[in-house]
């Protein structure tokens, strides 16, 4: 399997490099790796493992061979001190332990020193030792490395985390009793004429083969996207780029305003590295699962465009992947929904080319394996996170682009995982496209100096020529050069922000709402409005506060002028909501394609109001005549406002103006107060400085952007000292919150460098890259043991049922009884996934954890809802629970009161 997958599926770089790391050329490369990947279960031939069978144990006995008394010696560390002692008389003493490290540590684990110390005195000698002489010897034979020069040089880390996924990865397919059942046959040479063949069908039907990267890449942007009428600046300056990176992979970061086609350019970037580095495909990293899902819609027509003969294996990642319906289709255009390691249907048809997304590489770990993939930058992160298999998903990722968007919504922890994950992308001789509106230029420095780091293993500085350039820019590193270079705006991109305080305190009792006042007078010759609120329950509030100013059921497009859009729906009604949302607010004369498999045209209504949270601001293509706010870090704002007047339509003449309202603040001896639910998500510091930054400009002067934008962004997030002029308790509260800040930064680093692994430079042991494993997506294990992708205190995903623990019903009107003693099929784990919500108020996430009322037992076994919780509700849509009660609103959602 390791030799079909080299030959069928590994792309040109990848053989370069890894041939490259050992001093060989591809062919001889090819049998070294096949021969040390065919060598990864040799630890079996000890006692330990061979007396765990009474069989075996009876026959070897027989046969003179002798046994411990009590077996417990992990056969993927015998054989990695078995294999240092059969290479030490071919290979440099430091590569042999290291290559017999990585092939012993393919069930997810590098051996540290101490396993390896402890396992030496259970391996057996004499007759054991003879016969692993002669396996090896088996080995050199097949593998045909008898008369191949000797493998040479120090490869680094990178080549070992490679060298250690494609062992996993092969062991995984090789175990697979369906492609490779167990048979007898009395000459090796007739298993291994046999295996060969067993090998090329199982890398077709499990979608390994099919597709190969472009002959020629594109000259210009609208070869690719031939719908841009036309192309924009920072598009052309992406396709003048890739010239000047003269076929080396590197770092590129775009910093632009929304609406410059960002997007398109980093596409562009990618498919070109494909062609001209012969990488395997690219990975689009975004911050949620909606805009995922709507990037995966996107991505896919490309790639159909693109690659209209072959078969592109195209995946979806991220936790609720299997309910996406365009993600299901491809499913079910490869036709093997059900191949799996007992898969017993063997129907499969390889003709039909296409875009299609094969069941195998949805497996966790499995999904950066394929070569095109779009999701949650979470997946990406996780390749640097200590876990079981990291390997395997570094494996994924190697000699591929990633691009990730809204780099700049990513607090402390998630940046600086994303520099380790940018050191081991350069190691792995992997390119990288990084998409922001904003980006303060401290942090841009970061991200430059971690990739250099990659690439070269020395800190160097970044020189102020490339970090000084001035916003909106191109910057990009290779290991030649780095530099940096302003970039034009396109007409559409430049705007002049108006900005106004608005009342935004609910109403008390019959008291007249402000804001709904205010709305409805703005709105009253039509056009559309969104309303963006910090958390929840800010959004459920001011969604009922506003109801009595916009009533009507239908605002010109069949859905109420009033609604509502966050992240704790029951997933299936947040999933129509986010459809619903891009068909009233979407670009003119685009589709949206909806999850009953169509396609519908956008049809703006004649006037509305989106109350939502911070889930439109990022990637979505929404666009709005008038934006209310609530205050937010300054970059925030300016990623909010990018949805004003962001499309080409005509709009009333009230509204002709791009205007941001943001909701006044309480001021209390010249401090402002940002409440509770703000100061919970944002930094107390960086809301103090965005208010200072914004507020001169409210009703006095326009934003002009760009212009402004980097100006702004650096008063808030540049090192500047405290103004002088301001008063004295601001200035207190400034230094006060200042300190906090840095105490808070430094532990989000500090807690990101407990989990991450090491870096590719690492001079110590392999086993010491990552020697601390840990759970990847389980709450009830404490977060210090939990691979955490984002530091944002717990979560749950609760399905939320009626009825109780002996008769859950999947509905309220009880006539959907589910069987909590069977494992539920894909289809009813689908379906019940559509009615889970995540939770993460923490009082009540805490109390649900500990009541400890999981799934039963039996629907663990479907690993979708495996970590899921559940609350049951009455008949009234109500759950107490606690001090809590919960109820399911058909309009706002999961609403959660504390009922004390």
């Amino acid at each position: 399997v390791c030799r079909e997958i080299w030959e069928k599926c590994l792309h040109e770089s990848a053989r370069r490099s890894i041939a490259g790391g050992l001093q060989l050329s591809d062919t001889d490369a090819a049998r070294w790796i096949s021969f040390c990947a065919g060598l990864h279960d040799i630890g079996k031939a000890s006692p330990d493992f061979q007396g765990n069978s009474e069989a075996a144990k009876q026959k070897l006995s027989y046969a003179g061979f002798t046994f411990n008394r009590k077996p417990d010696t992990y056969h993927g560390t015998a054989t990695a001190c078995i294999l240092q002692d059969l290479f030490q008389n071919s290979l440099d003493r430091n590569l042999a332990k290291k290559i017999s490290v990585t092939v012993g540590g393919h069930h997810g684990i590098f051996p540290n020193s101490k396993e390896l110390k402890d396992t030496r005195t259970n391996l057996g000698d004499g007759i054991w030792n003879d016969a692993r002489v002669e396996l090896y010897k088996c080995m050199i034979d097949l593998c045909g490395t008898r008369d191949v020069p000797v493998p040479k040089g120090s490869p680094g880390n990178a080549f070992f985390m490679v060298l250690a996924g494609l062992t996993s990865v092969a062991d995984w397919i090789a175990s697979n009793e369906y492609f490779f059942p167990y048979e007898v046959k009395h000459e090796i040479k007739d298993h291994l004429s046999h295996a060969e063949v067993q090998a090329r069908q199982a890398l077709d039907k499990l979608g390994w083969t099919g597709w190969q990267p472009a002959t020629s890449s594109a000259d210009t942007i609208k070869q690719l996207f031939p719908f841009i009428a036309d192309v924009r600046p920072l598009q052309q300056e992406a396709a003048s780029l890739i010239k000047e990176l003269k076929n080396q992979p590197g770092l590129v970061i775009i910093e632009a305003p929304m609406g410059e086609g960002k997007t398109e350019a980093a596409i562009y970037l990618a498919d070109s590295w494909v062609v001209n580095l012969k990488q395997k495909g690219y990975y689009f990293a975004l911050p949620t699962m909606a805009t995922s899902d709507q990037m995966f819609g996107r991505v896919e027509k490309y790639l159909e465009k693109r690659y209209p003969g072959g078969r592109v294996n195209f995946m979806l990642l991220h936790g609720h992947a299997a309910l996406s319906a365009e993600f299901a289709t491809l499913k079910d255009k490869f036709e093997t929904n059900n191949l799996d390691a007992d898969r017993k249907d063997p129907s499969y048809d390889n003709a039909s080319p296409g875009v299609v997304a094969s069941e195998w590489f949805t497996s966790r770990k499995r999904g950066l394996l394929a070569p095109f993939g779009v999701g949650t930058i979470d997946q990406a992160l996780l390749a640097v996170l200590q876990t079981r298999h990291v390997f395997v998903r570094l494996f994924g990722l190697a000699h591929k682009t990633v691009i990730i968007d809204e780099v700049h919504a990513y607090d402390a922890y998630m940046s600086t995982l994303l520099e380790r994950l940018l050191e081991w992308l350069a190691a792995l001789g992997s390119s990288v496209v990084l998409l922001s509106a904003t980006l303060p230029r401290e942090r841009k420095n970061a991200l430059l100096k971690a990739y250099q780091n990659g690439l070269t293993g020395q800190d160097k500085s970044i020189p102020d020529e490339v970090t000084g350039t001035k916003y909106p820019r191109i910057s990009w590193i290779t290991r030649d050069e780095y530099n940096a270079k302003t970039i034009e705006t396109s007409g559409d991109s430049k705007k002049e922000l108006q900005l106004q305080w608005v009342n935004g305190r609910l109403p008390e009792g019959e008291t007249e709402f402000e804001l709904g006042q205010a709305l409805r007078e703005a709105l009253a010759d039509g056009g559309c409005a969104a309303v963006i609120c910090n958390t929840v329950d800010r959004a459920q509030q001011v969604f009922h506060a506003l109801k009595p100013y916009f009533p009507e059921r239908d605002a010109g497009d069949g859905y109420p002028e009033l609604d509502l859009l966050h992240a704790r729906y029951l997933y299936g009604d947040r999933k129509k909501r986010e459809e619903r949302t891009l068909l009233r607010f979407g670009k003119p004369g685009a589709k949206v394609k909806c999850g009953d498999g169509k396609e519908w045209e956008v049809k703006r209504p004649r006037h509305a109001v989106l109350v939502a949270t911070q889930i439109i601001e990022q990637s979505l293509d929404l666009d709005f005549d008038l934006m209310v706010t609530e205050i937010a870090p300054v970059d925030f704002l300016l990623q909010r406002a990018g949805r004003l007047h962001r499309h080409k339509r005509d709009r009333p003449d009230k509204l002709k103006s791009p205007t941001l309202w943001i909701c006044q603040l309480e001021i209390k001896d010249g401090v402002p107060g940002f409440g509770g639910g703000t100061e919970a998500v944002y930094d107390f510091h960086i809301l103090l400085r965005s208010w200072l930054a914004v507020k001169s400009y409210v009703g006095q002067k326009t934003i002009m952007v760009p212009g402004d934008v980097e100006d702004l962004i650096e008063d808030v997030y540049g090192d500047r000292k405290c103004p002088e002029e301001l008063h004295v308790e601001v200035k207190r509260k400034w230094e006060e919150s200042k300190r906090k800040s840095e105490v808070e930064i430094e532990y989000e680093q500090s807690e990101a460098g407990t989990r991450w692994i090491k870096r590719p430079m690492f001079s110590g042991q392999l086993g010491d890259i990552a020697s601390e494993p840990r759970e990847e997506d389980d709450p009830s294990i404490h977060q210090a043991h939990q691979a955490l992708t984002r530091l944002t205190g717990l979560t749950v995903n609760v399905l939320c049922l009626f009825g109780n623990d002996a008769q859950p019903y999947l509905v309220s009107t009880r006539s959907r009884l589910l069987d909590n003693k069977v494992q539920p099929d894909k289809e009813l784990a689908k379906e019940l996934l559509m009615h889970s919500v995540t939770v993460s108020r923490k009082g009540i996430v805490e109390k649900i954890i500990e009541a400890g009322q999981k799934v039963p037992q039996a629907w663990r076994e479907e690993p979708l809802l495996r970590h899921h919780y559940i609350l049951f509700f009455d008949n009234e849509n109500q759950c107490n629970f606690d001090k809590y009660t919960l109820c399911l609103d058909k309009e706002r959602g999961l609403v959660i009161k504390n009922s004390l």
